[in-house]
């Protein structure tokens, strides 16, 4: 079955382009109730974010719309085709560039705020009709974070090419030093840095940029092209360094970036560049070529941020007027610093005229790399449908259980699902099934697949004050109508792509508890609500024992219940429940 596509409509009625002549500085009476307008933007402080636009704008009320699951692209996109677009929109992608949207989003080329980014900035989200539909926020780098304290304590210099790697991994295993670690959490690390590596040759040049249309047309193939084949025997070059491998604990990147700030290892691969707090002090370099001589970093958008069109239908004047004073607010120096937090503010460039970079920002050493053009843009748009076949072989590949011929193999095997937008689906949802029907579904596969009487799911919501990324491990999100395919279940699995699913022993009137009580995640008494699932007409009786799939637990409750690590990926269980079933409704639900 073929993925859905994105649609747009280009017809524009009179009353929808009236409403581009809006002018924001009309102010209703100050005794007037603003309606919301409300936000998604995953992972963001938005908190600060609100108190900033509060010092100019008291009177907007803004509603937050969260997610803090494992897929925040996917879900995004499906949002996106289901046309449940919120009032502003944070995404992880330049949607605007690859198709038509002018019926969901509101060109915002002509507004006042747009002309306070960077030109080069604004040229990478222009359309061919000078259309701007989506505004960047941070810019941030991917590089190589190296420890800068360690290679001074052993008189090391930082290397320059692979042959200077080379001749550093030896001095380092002398030295009992660990070379590098790999952060591998999600299957995109292992796509990523096929691509990060492979741009340091032919993948990054006019004839490589070339090769990627023609393949993404049908049109070329890597095992077919000599200089390709070339470009990939560096996976194999760096995996034989030691620059990829399977070291720490590479199903979870905090655990990974937690062992890299011990001290005792040069490099870590992977999206967190940040290393504040750490006593040690550490760089930014680029992925190294052959040579040197086309060493490069990788540039990313965190967030691109768009206006959706239905602030223009008639009775949304207010609402409007509101999401513009918002977007003006964003694109401050002052608004970004506040939805980025403090680790973006050492961690990222900001795509603003004029905004500064402080020397404690970790891109500060490297800003003239940037404007003399050692950069390649990321690579994801077009590829989708690979991403995850690509990234889980060249993950194995990383881990020692994979060969560079499977490499090769599996990026033209996915050229197909590439070409023809096919990707594997499980079923067909027939009707949008909510954040706590989701849950419900989580929880009976998870009880299923582990043989546990019921199954306890938290839910992901948005609590003021608790950290940008809230509970990420209860559900988040929901399912929208048509064919559902791995990523869309992704991104309501608590347990993501990798991760097993946990159970505990508890008794009735412990989970009874604990379900009016909901998962104090922080310790502060704002919880995230517990779902629990059953079979149909159970009841806990206080003082049985019951086993639990249980998706967030506080350290007492693991202790208290014995936590067990089940061995049975979360995403498979899933999986395996939705494939039973032709189409899927919210009544499949029930635990019979």
């Amino acid at each position: 079955m073929k993925k859905r596509m994105f649609i747009g409509i280009a017809l524009l009625t009179a009353g929808l382009v009236s409403g581009c002549t809006m002018d924001p500085s009309v102010v209703d009476s100050p005794d007037k109730v603003h309606d919301p307008i409300t936000i998604f933007s995953p992972v963001c402080e938005l908190d600060d974010f609100i108190d900033e636009v509060h010092r100019s704008y008291p009177e907007i009320n803004i509603e937050i719309l969260n997610y803090n699951g494992q897929n925040t692209t996917a879900y995004t996109q499906e949002m996106f085709e289901a046309g449940d677009i919120p009032d502003i929109f944070g995404m992880t992608f330049n949607i605007s560039k690859h198709m038509e949207v002018s019926d969901k989003l509101i060109d915002m080329s002509g507004f006042a705020f747009t002309d306070k980014y960077k030109e080069n900035c604004l040229n990478d989200v222009i359309t061919e009709s000078g259309a701007i539909y989506a505004l960047p926020s941070h810019y941030q780098c991917q590089g190589i974070t190296y420890n800068k304290t360690l290679l001074e304590k052993h008189g090391w210099e930082l290397p320059q090419s692979l042959d200077d790697l080379r001749e550093l991994s030896e001095k380092a295993q002398q030295a009992g030093v660990r070379l590098a670690l790999n952060e591998l959490q999600f299957s995109g690390y292992g796509f990523q840095y096929l691509c990060n590596i492979c741009d340091t040759g032919f993948l990054s040049t006019l004839d490589g940029r070339r090769w990627q249309e023609d393949f993404l047309s049908g049109r070329a193939s890597a095992s077919g092209t000599p200089e390709m084949l070339e470009c990939l025997s560096m996976l194999q070059k760096w995996r034989d360094i030691g620059m990829l491998n399977g070291d720490g604990n590479v199903i979870n990147d905090s655990e990974q970036h937690d062992e890299y700030a011990l001290g005792n290892t040069l490099f870590l691969l992977g999206s967190h560049n940040s290393m504040a707090g750490c006593e040690d002090e550490f760089g930014l370099m680029p992925y190294l070529s052959e040579d040197g001589k086309q060493n490069v970093y990788i540039l990313n958008v965190r967030r691109y941020y768009a206006m959706s069109r239905t602030l223009q239908q008639p009775g949304n004047e207010q609402k409007l007027r509101d999401a513009m004073h918002v977007m003006e607010v964003l694109s401050t120096v002052e608004g970004m610093n506040a939805l980025g937090g403090d680790a973006l503010k050492s961690s990222s460039l900001l795509p603003l005229k004029n905004a500064p970079i402080s020397e404690d920002n970790c891109y500060y050493a490297i800003t003239e790399e940037f404007s003399t053009g050692h950069t390649a843009p990321f690579i994801y748009s077009g590829w989708e449908n690979a991403i995850v076949s690509v990234g889980d072989v060249m993950t194995s590949f990383i881990l020692g259980d994979a060969e560079l011929e499977d490499v090769v193999k599996i990026i033209d095997a996915s050229q197909n699902d590439i070409v023809n937008d096919i990707t594997e689906t499980y079923t067909t949802v027939t009707e949008h099934i909510g954040q706590e029907d989701c849950a419900r579904l989580v929880g009976k596969a998870f009880a299923q697949a582990t043989g546990s009487d019921l199954a306890l799911v938290s839910l992901g919501k948005w609590i003021p004050g608790h950290i940008s990324t809230q509970n990420t491990q209860g559900v988040s999100g929901s399912l929208y109508p048509g064919e559902i395919t791995e990523q869309q279940l992704c991104a309501i699995t608590p347990t993501g792509w990798k991760d097993t699913i946990k159970t505990v022993t508890l008794t009735g009137a412990r989970i009874n508890e604990l379900v009016r009580q909901g998962f104090d995640l922080y310790g502060d008494g704002k919880t995230y609500p517990y779902i629990l699932v059953t079979k149909k007409g159970f009841s806990l009786e206080p003082d049985k024992t019951y086993k639990l799939a249980i998706c967030g637990a506080t350290d007492a409750v693991e202790a208290e219940g014995n936590i067990l690590d089940s061995g049975i990926a979360g995403l498979e269980s899933v999986e395996e429940m939705m494939s039973a079933y032709e189409s899927f409704s919210a009544k499949d639900i029930i635990w019979e």
